[in-house]
């Protein structure tokens, strides 16, 4: 994993305010950062690889929202790439490649605006589960 990847992965879980910030009553703490945890090309494959094999039984903005950052929020990816990989598509579960899974959760993160990266999703189950999803891939408005 990449500094970068590690810092905002940090950034995420840990609140990632500076100490000045913090000590400063009157002025307000930046949002923490949300890690970019796939990249634009693959969001683009998830899209397709979900149309040719998910959408016929699932309508892609059931999974966008309060619910999926409800769901999915501050869980690992590993825990959405798994649910998706040992349950579909329902007539024949982990029938896709992995990286077809993960391309498939890059695709559903794009949905929920979380931003895009230079590192796909791993489709390693062990790297996922160093992976945060962020509970909200925008900060909040005052």
């Amino acid at each position: 994993m990449t500094r970068t990847r590690v810092f905002l992965v940090a950034m995420v879980l840990g609140g990632g305010g500076s100490a000045a910030a913090q000590a400063d009553s009157d002025s307000v703490a930046p949002a923490p950062a949300v890690a970019a945890l796939y990249t634009s090309d693959q969001a683009r494959r998830g899209q397709k690889t979900y149309e040719k094999n998910c959408v016929s039984c699932h309508n892609a903005s059931a999974y966008t929202g309060a619910v999926f950052r409800r769901v999915w929020g501050g869980r690992s990816a590993f825990e959405i790439w798994e649910q998706i990989r040992t349950t579909m598509p329902q007539d024949a579960p982990g029938r896709l490649k992995p990286g077809e899974y993960a391309d498939i959760v890059a695709y559903l993160l794009r949905l929920n605006r979380y931003p895009a990266g230079e590192e796909e999703l791993p489709a390693d189950p062990d790297r996922l589960r160093e992976l945060m999803i962020a509970p909200s891939p925008r900060p909040r408005s005052p």
